[in-house]
C-alpha cells in the first residue's frame, strides 16, 4: 500500500514503527489484564459458551448484559479488522499479479476503466478467505494447520526480506538510497529482529500438545513445503520468464 502513499519512502517506515509500538504496549496491557481475570482456566476452556474470551468476560464482570455489549465490540473490532487485512492484501496480490508473480495474472492485476480499486484482486482475496474458512464445517484441523502456516508464512517473509538485508550490510555493499534509515543501529537491530523472528517460526510448526497423536498435529510444516514446492516449480516452469521485478521498474524511471 505504499504504492498510494505520498513520501511513502519517510511515512511508512514511521508508520510502522510508532504502530508497532502501540500495539505492543496495549497488546501486553492487556495479556496482564487477561491474566488477572481469567480466573480458572480449565472452566473458562470448557465454557458451556464453546468460546473462552465469552466466558472470561462474565467471569470479570458477573453481567450477562455487559458480557453481550463487550463481546459485540470484540466482534465489531474483528469485522473491522478482516477488512483492513483484505484490503492490504488484495493490494499486495494485486501488485505481485502485475509484476507477473502468480498465476492468471493477466485476471488479477485487470483495473476495470473508471475504477481506481483492484476489484478482481479483492474478489479473488475474499473467495480464496472464504474456501479457507469452509475448511472448519470439514476439519478443524484442517483450519489450524492453515492458520499455522499463515503464521509461519508471514514470519518468514518477515525474515527473507530482513535478512536480505542484513546480508548486503554484511558484505558491506551499499544500501539503495532512502529516506528513513536506522542508522549504526541498523545491524544489531536486524540481528535481534531475525533472532526473535526464527524462534517464532520454529515455534508455529510445534503441535499444542507433545506426542499428539495424528488428529492433534500440527501439519502447518507439511503444508508449507508444499506451498514452497509449489511456488518453486511455478517460478521454474513460468514465473520466471514473465516476472519483472518492481526495482527494474524503478531503474527504467
Amino acid at each position: 500500500m505504499s504504492e498510494e502513499l505520498k513520501d511513502a519512502g519517510r511515512v511508512l517506515p514511521s508508520a510502522m514503527v510508532w504502530a508497532t509500538f502501540f500495539n505492543g504496549l496495549l497488546g501486553l496491557t492487556m495479556i496482564i489484564t487477561l491474566c488477572f481475570c481469567i480466573g480458572d482456566i480449565d472452566g473458562v476452556l470448557n465454557s458451556p459458551t464453546g468460546i473462552p474470551v465469552m466466558q472470561v468476560l462474565y467471569n470479570s464482570t458477573g453481567s450477562f448484559t455487559t458480557t453481550v455489549i463487550m463481546t459485540t465490540v470484540l466482534i465489531i473490532l474483528s469485522m473491522v479488522g478482516t477488512i483492513t487485512v483484505i484490503a492490504a492484501t488484495s493490494r499486495q496480490m494485486w501488485a505481485f499479479a502485475r509484476d507477473k508473480g502468480l498465476p492468471f495474472s493477466s485476471y488479477i492485476e485487470y483495473v476495470r476503466p473508471g475504477m481506481d480499486i483492484p476489484l478482481n484482486a479483492i474478489l479473488t482475496t475474499l473467495l480464496v478467505s472464504l474456501l479457507i474458512t469452509c475448511l472448519n464445517f470439514g476439519s478443524a484441523v484442517a483450519l489450524n494447520a492453515i492458520i499455522s502456516l499463515s503464521n509461519a508464512a508471514l514470519i518468514f517473509s518477515y525474515m527473507a526480506s530482513i535478512g536480505c538485508i542484513r546480508l548486503k550490510r554484511f558484505r558491506n555493499e551499499p544500501l539503495l538510497p532512502r529516506r528513513w534509515s536506522l542508522s549504526k543501529w541498523g545491524a544489531p537491530i536486524n540481528d535481534a529482529v531475525i533472532c526473535f523472528l526464527a524462534v517464532g517460526f520454529v515455534m508455529s510448526f510445534f503441535p499444542i500438545t507433545p506426542l499428539p497423536a495424528p488428529v492433534d498435529m500440527n501439519w502447518a510444516v507439511v503444508i508449507f513445503g508444499f506451498v514452497i514446492c509449489v511456488a518453486a516449480g511455478n517460478y521454474v516452469v513460468s514465473a520466471r520468464w514473465h516476472y519483472v521485478a518492481p526495482v527494474a521498474l524503478v531503474k527504467e524511471l
